[in-house]
């Protein structure tokens, strides 16, 4: 999982909990707030309501109590009874059960102040209120109202309301979790890009540019990776230019020897026939200097001057059976031969030296490597699909195979996996360097793995040409 869609699936999963817990102890802990006023609000009307019926029973009579009565339930939407201290329904309403049991808890309650309040009836949605009074001649009174209340009302009485709720809040925390990970996942996929970049020689590649001015850690840590690929691209270039220096330098001398060596040959003839077969060994180190030169050239060539190569439309076919009639030819005096087991149609754009060059390098270790009596094997597959796809290029030996640590390191500059065998065989290390760069100049890759029943097998794979 990427680290943008961590950031952001934590930060909206805490958002929206957070948010979801607090939304419940609000409601709850506003539930309980709204139960605590409706108990007070209720208490003094109730209570109110008590004294003004008592003293207008004892003032007016029963039929001025009962029309009193009818206006507080018309107005307060509430029914009321009221108990003298004998438990008679004064108002000459019939009791009920329930507002007769509540007039005697609330008679024996000693204070005047609190009313006593029943919520028995639920779940229906009105509760018992009773409140003891005392009138003007002393006589004790308690009057009991039916009073509208549905306490079972709270968060989670309405589950269409709070779906919606939670939604909005998931759906909020989503939004604001989703700009955050992008704002702190951005600047890691910029400097992941240029590593990537640099990873693949792109050493012109810069991410400063791409933050701005900002002040904080991922500015800094653009400018120490800008200063990291600029203090890289210095030292590469440096090497590149010293290496190009020195091998154009040596061709030189090299070609004077050379001169040198073809009159001290034709003198020795005449002269000193002994000295031929030093002059040869002489002559033959020469033209092995000169391959090592050559190839130096040519490496550093690519590495310094990749836009000026000219592309075409490439006969990879053709090219693969040019490569090993030539290979072949040479293999037969070691007693090895080189053979095209599978073809295909297929083209590339590129360079034909250059793509030449690439093949006939890993044909030539192949040949060098493979034991007697055996074949390097090479195969061109077409993998396209409308126009696009690759072109895969495979070279197996029959050799002892690289050990598994050395694989990665084939196409590195003058590495050998076994220096005294490649003395012998000739090789200076520089072969598999030079493919692998003409490969990625052509939008290409190469890889090299050890066969199961013994051997090397390169892989080169291209992209199709599109026309």
């Amino acid at each position: 999982m990427s680290l943008f869609l961590k950031i952001f699936i934590w930060f909206w999963l805490a958002m929206a909990l957070v948010s979801t817990a607090l939304m419940i102890a609000v409601a709850l802990t506003e539930s309980d707030h709204n139960e605590s006023e409706w108990r007070e609000m209720t208490g003094t009307a109730v209570r109110l309501y008590a004294q003004t019926a008592a003293e207008l029973y004892e003032r007016d009579g029963q039929g001025a109590l009962v029309i009193y009565l009818q206006r507080v339930e018309q107005t307060a939407q509430m029914e009321t009874r009221i108990y003298d201290a004998g438990g008679t329904e004064v108002s000459g309403r019939p009791a009920t059960q329930e507002t007769k049991h509540l007039a005697e808890v609330a008679d024996r309650i000693q204070t005047n102040d609190e009313a006593v309040f029943d919520f028995a009836a639920e779940p229906k949605p009105f509760a018992l209120v009773a409140q003891k009074v005392y009138g003007r001649t002393g006589a004790r009174y308690v009057l009991v109202s039916e009073m509208p209340h549905d306490k079972s009302r709270s968060l989670f009485s309405n589950p269409g309301t709070l779906l919606i709720r939670l939604a909005v809040v998931v759906l909020t925390a989503g939004l604001v979790c989703y700009g955050l990970a992008r704002h702190l996942a951005g600047p890691v996929e910029v400097l992941r890009a240029g590593v990537r970049r640099l990873a693949r020689g792109d050493l012109s590649v810069r991410v400063g540019s791409k933050f701005g001015t900002h002040r904080n850690e991922f500015g800094e840590l653009s400018q120490d990776f800008d200063s990291m690929a600029a203090r890289i691209e210095t030292l590469v270039m440096s090497q590149r230019r010293l290496l190009g220096d020195i091998s154009h330098e040596l061709r030189s001398p090299l070609a004077r020897l050379s001169v040198a060596l073809g009159i001290a040959k034709r003198r020795a003839e005449t002269e000193a026939p002994g000295l031929i077969g030093p002059l040869d060994r002489i002559e033959r180190e020469s033209e092995r200097l000169n391959e090592l030169i050559g190839q130096l050239l040519t490496l550093t060539r690519l590495e310094t001057s990749p836009n000026e190569m000219e592309k075409k439309p490439v006969d990879l076919g053709e090219l693969i059976a040019q490569v090993v009639a030539d290979a072949d030819f040479e293999a037969q005096a070691r007693n090895r031969k080189v053979e095209v087991t599978v073809t295909e149609e297929c083209k590339t754009q590129g360079n034909v030296e250059l793509l030449r060059s690439a093949v006939e390098n890993v044909v030539r270790n192949g040949v060098r490597y493979t034991a007697e009596n055996t074949s390097v094997e090479v195969t061109l597959r077409c993998a396209n699909e409308g126009g696009h796809g690759d072109a895969i290029i495979s070279v197996r030996d029959y050799g002892k195979g690289v050990p598994k640590e050395a694989l990665n390191d084939l196409f590195r500059p003058f590495y050998r996996v076994a220096d005294a065998r490649d003395r012998r065989t000739g090789g200076t290390g520089l072969g598999l360097a030079i493919t692998e760069r003409a490969v990625r100049l052509h939008g290409g890759t190469i890889k090299a793995a050890n066969a199961p029943e013994g051997g090397l097998v390169i892989e080169i794979v291209l992209p199709v040409a599109t026309n």
